[in-house]
């Protein structure tokens, strides 16, 4: 555990709101579930969607590896922050199991994805001349992306770990 929170000395909310909890969580798969669909008919072999599968197991991974590394020393394992993945990390790993610094590069996965996925979309649509629906699932991921960092800015605000998270979004 990081040692600033070892004496339980820390400025934050103890416990979340299931409700938030499940808001956020729901923002973030429904963003995965957008870029999964806008990247089907990008790459497709043999009519598997490569590019599809290799996000579903990307995300898949870099979630797993997120709970270990930033999750499991963190101040909320086995209790609910504004994401529940200190419950989470407590199922499945052990206290101070992970890295943080593997963790802080990890979580370039909320960073570099969005515009990426946003770009290709959209020159993709563009050259191929993709249909009405793509575009208004491409204007939807878009707007997902620009609403979820000021709900994650206002979790990570009040959480206890604020300071010292490799995937705050507000470390002072």
């Amino acid at each position: 555990m990081y040692e600033c929170y070892q004496e339980k000395i820390c400025d934050g909310k103890e416990t979340f709101p299931i409700s938030w909890i499940i808001l956020e969580n729901t923002l973030y798969l429904a963003i995965w579930i957008l870029a999964a669909f806008l990247l089907w008919p990008i790459w497709e072999i043999g009519r598997i969607p490569v590019l599809t599968v290799i996000w579903v197991l990307s995300v898949l991974i870099i979630q797993v590896l997120l709970k270990k590394h930033n999750c499991s020393g963190c101040y909320y394992f086995d209790k609910l922050c504004h994401l529940g993945w200190g419950k989470i990390s407590s199922l499945l790993f052990k206290q101070d199991s992970g890295d943080p610094e593997i963790g802080k590069k990890l979580t370039l996965f909320y960073i570099v994805p969005p515009p990426a996925i946003s770009i290709l979309s959209l020159t993709c649509g563009i050259l191929n001349h993709y249909s009405w629906s793509y575009w208004i699932i491409l204007i939807f991921y878009v707007g997902l992306n620009a609403d979820v960092f000021p709900v994650r800015k206002k979790g990570c605000g009040i959480c206890a770990m604020k300071n010292v998270c490799p995937g705050s979004a507000v470390k002072k």
